[in-house]
């Protein structure tokens, strides 16, 4: 056996160790055997720490019934962050041998559900524990059922409807460049000496003094860039002198498959509603309005007859519940509407 897998085995050992003794099961011979592995290193003294402090912090915040990776991976990180600025000095832990501690059954399995989590993103873990003073982090946003506001270091704001969105912590270098995948508004604070890039895949959008929205999952498979206030610059990322500007009311299309940038006036007045809540449909046909709903409501309705998809409407909704609207078109058009799971499908009335 060579080495590394003595150490991957001794580690995993050490951690079914510590699991047994914060549960309250390990035997008194077990206590003494942890006791001494944590005398030996303080590194082990670390290792210790955490899975205590992440055991210590899930009991306190009575873990839900399904454990959710992503709130875990936010709650273990803000644990994790303070260990490593710890002062670097040998304390000695002691270990109750009279440990006898007994949650219930469901608690113990969440617990060891999160430490495994823990473990699972050892090498995170390790970039932050081992991250130079003064450098700067990644911050990564994910917006799925809802959309997501944030504040940047520098004042900017984005709204994140779908998707995801990382940048450095902050802000700091020539240029605040911010890497997204998905659907988002941006409220940019201009800095003439600092330009604020979009990296879209292999499009650039670069502000000047500038609040616009970008949809890396247009429809049709390309990047949609659309301009509110000030002026932007949008480019391919291996042809940066080749820049369309835009000015407020335009909007860009990047096609993927050409490399290619076309511009046009904005048509669609609903791009925004996922921020202001605000639709207007004019003459609209329902597949249109679907459309929005989906991406406003992060819903998935579905028009199960084509006729039903033709239909046209014509209505106003200001900050209205999902339940509210569909209520509206019901009683407009005269349809079943019908929740199945996670879905919910429109059809015309029978004889219709």
């Amino acid at each position: 056996m060579d080495n590394k897998l003595k150490m991957e085995e001794n580690s995993t050992y050490y951690v079914d160790l510590i699991i047994r003794y914060l549960s309250g099961e390990a035997t008194p011979e077990e206590v003494a055997t942890l006791s001494s592995w944590l005398k030996s290193s303080t590194e082990n003294q670390k290792q210790f720490n955490n899975l205590q402090k992440t055991w210590t912090a899930i009991d306190q915040n009575k873990v839900d019934s399904e454990i959710d990776i992503d709130e875990e991976w936010t709650r273990i990180s803000a644990i994790i962050e303070p260990a490593a600025n710890t002062e670097k000095e040998t304390k000695i832990i002691q270990l109750d041998t009279n440990r006898r501690e007994r949650p219930s059954l469901f608690q113990r399995f969440s617990r060891i559900a999160a430490v495994f989590i823990l473990l699972a993103i050892s090498a995170s873990v390790v970039y932050f524990l081992m991250k130079k003073p003064g450098e700067s982090k990644t911050i990564s946003l994910l917006a799925k059922t809802e959309s997501v506001e944030k504040k940047l270091p520098d004042g900017s704001s984005i709204t994140l409807n779908s998707g995801s969105i990382s940048y450095p912590e902050n802000l700091s270098g020539k240029s605040r460049t911010i890497k997204l995948q998905g659907e988002a508004y941006f409220n940019v604070v201009h800095d003439s000496t600092r330009p604020f890039i979009i990296e879209a895949g292999n499009l650039r959008i670069e502000d000047i003094g500038t609040s616009f929205y970008v949809n890396t999952n247009d429809a049709d498979g390309n990047i949609l860039v659309v301009l509110t206030s000030g002026s932007v610059a949008v480019y391919d990322k291996d042809k940066p002198k080749d820049r369309t500007i835009l000015v407020p009311g335009e909007k860009a299309v990047f096609s993927k498959a050409k490399n290619t940038i076309s511009k046009s006036q904005n048509e669609d007045v609903n791009y925004m509603a996922f921020k202001t809540k605000m639709m207007v449909f004019c003459d609209t046909p329902m597949s249109e309005i679907v459309e929005t709903l989906n991406r406003v409501y992060h819903s998935d309705i579905r028009i199960m007859d084509s006729k039903v998809g033709g239909c046209r409407i014509t209505s106003t909704f200001n900050d209205k519940s999902l339940d509210a609207v569909l209520n509206v078109l019901k009683a407009t058009i005269d349809v079943n509407i019908v929740k199945s799971g996670s879905s919910i499908q429109i059809s015309a009335n029978a004889g219709k």
